[in-house]
């Protein structure tokens, strides 16, 4: 099992397209990938214009078939201009 924490820092002024678009993207997600144990979007309780992904994949091939979906190409391609900068992310294991 793998987990990914996915920080995408949003351009002020665009948060409710990016929400829209991140709450569509966790629906195609949560319905489509059976090999994505959990797939969800947060944003920081103290306003900070960021959404943080916190997801959970079987192994490293469901995390590629996930970034391959047509679902996941269409979310960047929503959300591209509406970034600063690249996303922030972290791969982790569990602890043995």
């Amino acid at each position: 099992m793998i987990a990914l924490v996915a920080v995408l820092k949003i351009k002020p002024g665009t948060e409710k397209k990016v929400a829209s678009a991140c709450l569509t993207m966790a629906e195609a997600v949560n319905k489509n990938e059976k090999n994505c144990l959990l797939y969800v979007p947060y944003i920081p309780i103290d306003g900070t214009s960021e959404v943080h992904f916190i997801e959970q994949y079987a192994d490293m091939e469901a995390l590629e078939e996930h970034r391959k979906t047509e679902h996941y190409q269409q979310f960047r391609e929503k959300i591209k201009d509406y970034i600063l900068e690249p996303p922030v992310v972290s791969l982790l294991k569990p602890l043995e």
